[in-house]
């Protein structure tokens, strides 16, 4: 029997591909789990394999096809996680080569080796019915725009904008406490030993809340930033319990993407889109 770890109700096993039987029965029968068990893992991204004599493992979507004698297969299996609901974006245009997205909050971005079931593209990738490409990130917690590609074309020309800083990003923030600085007001701090920019453009003071309503654009894209760089100055955003767990909340992460603005890649017109 292959490997096989287990902690509190997960399963993680590594097996080489055998002559006998198929590849679900051969990992039911070294994990424990029923067919049907395997089945589920593999349609929600917990199945990864790497090919005999390759380096690079990859997601199997598929396992009654590619598959030979000593390749091996990487089976994640956590119930919990195959058992959460996606979440669904809601479509803001549709440019054929990719499409804008309001992805809502505590929806992700990027899967783990568990999943990617529950992620943005293999969300829209179902709802749209054409292959989805992360160009971009957007934290779990944050709402907002997020675009997505459906072709390699449009993905590197995407990916090569956000690169280059040439999309335009703008979040609408609520924050603890009155921001009473000149605006424009400017962060220039590392994030991670990266160089991180951050302009805070307007701020409306809620006196009843006491909390500021901010639009704050980006001109890089580091994890997390901007709910690191307000915090850093004392304004931490409202539902924000990685930078500020000591306060009690009773709100998710009130941090919006709000603005995305570049020229088209492809007809090379300016596109703006908001909510």
């Amino acid at each position: 029997m292959s490997p096989i770890e287990k902690r509190t109700n997960t399963i993680q096993i590594e097996h080489t591909v055998s002559a006998w039987g198929s590849a679900v029965s051969q990992l039911a029968s070294a994990s424990n789990l029923s067919e049907e068990q395997i089945n589920d893992a593999v349609r929600k991204g917990g199945v990864w394999r790497k090919k005999h004599n390759a380096h690079k493992i990859r997601r199997v979507r598929d396992l009654s096809e590619g598959l030979t004698v000593a390749d091996q297969l990487f089976l994640n299996y956590d119930p919990k996680i195959l058992a959460q609901t996606p979440l669904i974006p809601i479509l803001v245009s549709d440019q054929l080569n990719y499409s804008i997205w309001n992805k809502p909050s505590g929806m992700l971005s990027q899967g783990s080796r568990w999943s990617d079931h529950c992620t943005i593209t293999e969300v829209v990738q179902r709802l749209h019915g054409k292959p989805t490409y992360l160009v971009h990130r957007l934290d779990k917690a944050a709402s907002g725009l997020m675009v997505v590609a459906h072709t390699k074309n449009a993905l590197k020309k995407l990916a090569e904008m956000f690169s280059a800083r040439e999309v335009e990003k703008q979040y609408s923030v609520v924050v603890h406490g009155e921001l009473t600085n000149s605006l424009p007001y400017s962060l220039n701090m590392p994030v991670e030993n990266k160089e991180a920019l951050t302009d805070i453009l307007e701020a409306k003071y809620n006196e009843a809340a006491n909390t500021s309503t901010l639009l704050v654009r980006i001109s890089t894209g580091r994890k997390h930033q901007i709910r690191s760089h307000l915090h850093a100055i004392g304004f931490p955003v409202v539902g924000d319990r990685l930078f500020d767990p000591g306060r009690e909340h009773t709100q998710d992460l009130q941090l919006i993407s709000c603005v995305l603005g570049f020229d088209c890649p492809f007809t090379k017109q300016r596109k703006i889109f908001r909510i």
